[in-house]
């Protein structure tokens, strides 16, 4: 015990002169659910979280800022609920500022120097159904942050952010050959700029690239595949480097096949308004590009949030796919919820969602809703209790999804209600 006391004091001794702030934070959310029915019984006994899979019951995100405001770094770390294994978290990154305009940034970042366009609120807090075309978080506005890699961001004006996402392979061991082609790196980087106007809001503009090569044979599966079609990753992991000096690699989309088109990515735009006290309100478009026009999707997606009184807020979103192909149809979706405090630590939450997929006779649309209610514990933590279902209109509804249970088909019948009773543990410090 003394050893161990004397190695944290001088671990702290050594973080005090490096850095000029250290910091801890975390939050936590779980969903354990003991009663569920898929349409064909009552099921139980499962635990998620709001995004659905790994359930998180520890968590800690600690960020270290050098005396000078020069460099820093973010280490998030977790447990899984099944191994209590600790894992990556959100953000952990190292960050460094050369000058003050410009920041470089190393890791996995979440948010990407606060580009996305949040609007979260209802089931998206809860278990999230498959009844949205777009949900919270990027709902208008997507964040550069699904691949690890170097970070940029550049300031040249205190109201314009120029923002950049180059994805990066770690070398394994000691393979010296985990380098990506130029393609491969630049082809699936992210490139944009925000401008914020002082009073009104900020406009976003960004390219998600996604260059996609296709080869002469089809694949069933996105990822890596040897010269003769043989899947070998969805990662560009051992399995991988192993194979690279004996076989010519090819990275596929899923489904694709000779003749397929190329995709080049997609171009965002869009513009959030808080001029107006208590309302926040986001409209984005959004543009895929691919050498072939009827794969040329656009999607447009709004929402808004206001607090009607301090108690009683309101929030809705609606969002529509349509595809390049003129044969096709548009597939939509929309939602509307509310909060309403009943007193200082009880609070209501409901929300309804629908899925139009419209594109096939063959789609029918889905129906969502959640009613529930949160309680607080002290001032860290709150504990909810929800009622979820959802409600495939037509039989012909694709299987619904609460994330821990899925619609039931029975005779060749499916079930076209399902539900589940979450309890909701949220903890944060």
């Amino acid at each position: 015990m003394k050893k161990l006391i004397g190695a944290l004091a001088l671990a702290a001794m050594v973080a005090t002169s490096a850095f000029a702030e250290v910091s801890f934070g975390a939050w936590v959310c779980n969903l354990p659910t003991l009663i569920a029915s898929d349409g064909d019984g009552i099921k139980g006994g499962a635990v998620s979280n709001p995004w659905g899979w790994g359930a998180r019951p520890a968590r800690a995100d600690i960020n270290f800022t050098s005396d000078d405001g020069k460099a820093g770094m973010i280490l998030g770390v977790y447990a899984d609920f099944a191994g209590g294994v600790a894992g990556s978290s959100d953000n952990t990154l190292l960050w460094v500022k050369p000058i003050d305009q410009i920041q470089l940034s190393l890791g996995k970042h979440d948010n990407f120097f606060g580009t996305r366009s949040d609007l979260c609120y209802g089931s998206w807090n809860w278990l999230r159904p498959n009844t949205a075309l777009a949900w919270g978080e990027g709902i208008t506005f997507s964040s550069a942050s699904d691949k690890n890699g170097l970070g940029l961001q550049i300031m040249p004006v205190e109201a314009l952010k120029i923002f950049a996402m180059i994805p990066l392979n770690a070398v394994s061991g000691e393979s010296s050959n985990a380098v990506d082609t130029l393609d491969q790196i630049f082809g699936k980087g992210r490139y944009g700029a925000t401008y914020a106007i002082d009073g009104i809001g900020t406009i976003k503009a960004q390219f998600l690239a996604n260059w996609t090569c296709v080869a002469e044979h089809g694949a069933t599966a996105a990822g890596w595949y040897d010269k003769n079609g043989k899947f070998l990753s969805d990662q560009y992991n051992d399995a991988v480097i192993a194979n690279k000096g004996t076989a010519d690699l090819t990275w596929q989309k899923a489904g694709n096949a000779a003749g397929a088109s190329k995709k080049y990515g997609t171009i965002e735009a869009a513009f959030d308004l808080t001029a107006v006290d208590k309302l926040f309100a986001t409209f984005g478009v959004g543009f895929t590009m691919t050498d072939d026009s009827k794969n040329n999707n656009i999607k447009i997606a709004l929402g808004a949030s206001y607090g009607i009184t301090e108690a009683f807020k309101l929030a809705g979103d609606f969002s529509i796919n349509i595809p390049g192909d003129s044969d096709k149809k548009p597939t939509a979706g929309f939602g509307v919820g509310l909060d309403y405090a009943l007193t200082d630590a009880l609070g209501l939450v409901a929300d309804v969602r629908m899925l139009m997929p419209f594109d096939t006779d063959a789609a029918g649309s889905l129906l969502s809703f959640l009613v529930g209610a949160n309680y607080a514990v002290g001032s860290n933590a709150s504990l909810g209790l929800g009622f979820q279902a959802i409600v495939g209109l037509k039989d012909t509804s694709p299987a619904g999804d609460l994330k821990l249970v899925k619609a039931a088909t029975v005779d060749g019948e499916l079930k076209k209600f399902i539900f589940a009773v979450p309890i909701r543990a949220s903890v944060w410090f």
